[in-house]
């Protein structure tokens, strides 16, 4: 989609939020090697492994029909079977079809595991810090070392497994980042050391922020909010206006100061099993 939405009441902007999130994971499947991703009319689904991540990311099932829509899952739980995949994730947005998709994975076996909240912002309607912390430089990754640095970063603030930053790492080298890349990420410098990061992905006519992380020994210090003022004005002068992103406790008040608002809910169901552990969506 090559059209950009400016405002949030345009036709299309819920379903353009939607594809962005289901496209930062979809990055995974496309870039990853060995990954798999699987686009069609009716699903998008990405697979890596049995380490994960894992998992159904769009379902738009053009029919209601019972024995239809319980013969399309069970063929997709059968594409992961075969790769030895057994902890499957399933994620429902606002735009997916049939309205009762829930029941149906119920059915099969999933269980309800979590529910995002996903927030937007227009840009120009943005509440923007009025000071930057002593010492602190922002500057967008522009080389191979820098996007080492930053994924650092983002495990140490997440808590994140070596072989997940690991995937991080490979699938934002892989798709490409900067200039005219869909992916821009950036760092925070305090006094010339890496202290937070973020992403922005641009998809689908809308700027989604994700990764978010700042080191322990530097939050409540306004690093992240100064972090944010600036990726907000990044978007705007790369020709973005809505912003789309997903808080943590932690950072949903610095998000709601700078101006964002709840927007739609991303219900993640994963298939039942005995094993736990595996991350995924």
């Amino acid at each position: 989609m090559n059209t950009i939405f400016h405002s949030l009441s345009e036709p299309g902007v819920l379903a353009a939020v939607e594809g962005n999130f289901a496209e930062e994971m979809a990055c995974f499947g496309r870039s990853l090697p060995g990954a798999i991703l699987h686009q069609d009319a009716e699903l998008t689904w990405f697979l890596t492994g049995p380490a994960g991540p894992n998992g159904i990311l769009l379902t738009r099932f053009v029919q209601d029909d019972q024995l239809y829509i319980d013969s399309r899952i069970e063929e997709t739980l059968a594409q992961f079977k075969k790769h030895q995949v057994e902890e499957i994730g399933w994620r429902i947005g606002p735009t997916a079809t049939p309205p009762d998709l829930a029941n149906y994975l119920e059915n099969q076996g999933f269980f309800h595991k979590a529910t995002m909240n996903c927030m937007v912002l227009d840009v120009h309607q943005a509440s923007f810090p009025t000071a930057m912390p002593a010492g602190l430089n922002i500057q967008e990754v522009l080389t191979v070392e820098d996007l080492q640095a930053k994924c650092e970063i983002e495990k140490i603030g997440f808590g994140a497994s070596e072989s997940m930053a690991q995937h991080y790492f490979q699938t934002y080298l892989n798709s490409g980042f900067g200039s005219s890349a869909g992916w821009h990420h950036y760092i925070a410098r305090q006094d010339d050391k890496p202290v937070a990061v973020a992403a922005v992905l641009l998809h689908q006519g809308v700027a989604g922020i994700y990764g978010v992380s700042t080191l322990p020994e530097a939050r409540q210090q306004g690093i992240c909010t100064a972090l944010m003022g600036h990726v907000l004005q990044e978007v705007g002068r790369l020709g973005y206006s809505i912003v789309s992103l997903s808080p943590t406790e932690m950072s949903d008040g610095i998000y709601r100061r700078l101006g964002f608002q709840d927007y739609c809910h991303l219900h993640h169901y994963r298939i039942a099993s005995h094993k736990e552990g595996n991350e995924e969506i």
